[in-house]
């Protein structure tokens, strides 16, 4: 049963609903001067828990400060009846879950996208903040995908403890469940690794266009395009135990960058071999370019009639 759209949440206006997950609610306001944000209304399972609510509000206030474009900025927090809440900036994006759902990524646009969640999540936990909840719906993107933050900052407070009963109380979907590390579904201890390895699964999924569950498909062996060494990257990530995964967000976005390079030298090296000097591949190559010539030309006949 749908809930009632509320006119205001603390000094917010509300406008519209824009979106829902599980215990949190997604609201489009204005600032009593006019400006748009987001309000973000999390579950009140996080402020029973005084520990808990202490270090969202402390850790909402960090990343305020330390504002980067590949996090959706935090301009404030506050507590609505029993429901603690987030401001956020109205970054006109669409959650990447969208994206996967309507197309395939492009090799490139994985890459790109893959990177600026490393960079979002290294800025996150250098400043102590671990997302605990990194999966597609937490990443958004701009319709060219030139822009992607991570957001969703609040349900890094619902700890291991509260993550276990999470799918009962409605706070986490059956569908963020298959992004979780192995630690957070096993009690153990959690800490920043555990966003590695849910980045992991997201760039797997970019890459083979299948999404998590079951067997593990290998990116090279769904798209000749790749190198094994992206096999050997994303396998890193998925590591069962934390420290054998990288270290750091950091190191994961060098093995990226370093994958990204062999991937041009190889192409490089391939265009060579096709341009060689009486090479049948060059003479296939030369006649495919005087066809598109001839096109172009014939094209550009029609257009002058």
């Amino acid at each position: 049963m749908a809930t009632e759209t509320p006119g205001q949440i603390g000094p917010y206006r509300v406008q519209e609903q824009t979106g829902r997950e599980g215990g949190t609610v997604l609201y489009r306001c204005l600032e009593p001067h006019g400006r748009p944000v987001v309000v973000q209304l999390l579950p009140a399972l996080l402020a029973e828990d005084a520990k808990a609510y202490e270090r969202f509000r402390t850790e909402a206030a960090a990343l305020a400060r330390a504002d980067h474009p590949n996090i959706l900025r935090i301009l404030g927090t506050g507590q609505e009846g029993e429901r603690p809440y987030l401001v956020l900036e109205d970054f006109q994006g669409k959650p990447l879950s969208e994206v996967l759902r309507s197309r395939q990524l492009n090799t490139a646009e994985a890459f790109a996208v893959m990177k600026a969640i490393c960079r979002g999540l290294a800025h996150a936990h250098q400043h102590g903040v671990v997302h605990r909840h990194i999966w597609p719906n937490v990443v958004r993107v701009s319709p060219d995908l030139a822009q992607v933050k991570l957001g969703d900052f609040g349900f890094s407070r619902l700890d291991a403890l509260a993550m276990t009963g999470t799918l009962s109380t409605g706070a986490l979907s059956l569908g963020a469940f298959h992004y979780l590390a192995p630690e957070q579904t096993d009690g153990r201890p959690v800490d920043h690794r555990a966003d590695l390895y849910s980045a992991g699964v997201i760039f797997q999924e970019m890459l083979t266009c299948r999404p998590p569950g079951g067997k593990i498909a290998l990116p090279s062996q769904v798209n000749s395009a790749l190198l094994p060494e992206t096999d050997v990257v994303v396998l890193k990530c998925l590591a069962r135990n934390p420290m054998e995964r990288y270290a750091t967000a950091i190191d994961l976005l060098a093995a990226i960058e370093k994958l990204e390079e062999s991937m041009r030298v190889r192409l490089l090296s391939e265009l060579r071999t096709i341009t060689q000097p009486g090479s049948r591949s060059k003479a296939l190559l030369w006649g495919v370019i005087a066809l598109v010539v001839v096109a172009l030309v014939v094209a550009g006949i029609v257009l002058m009639r």
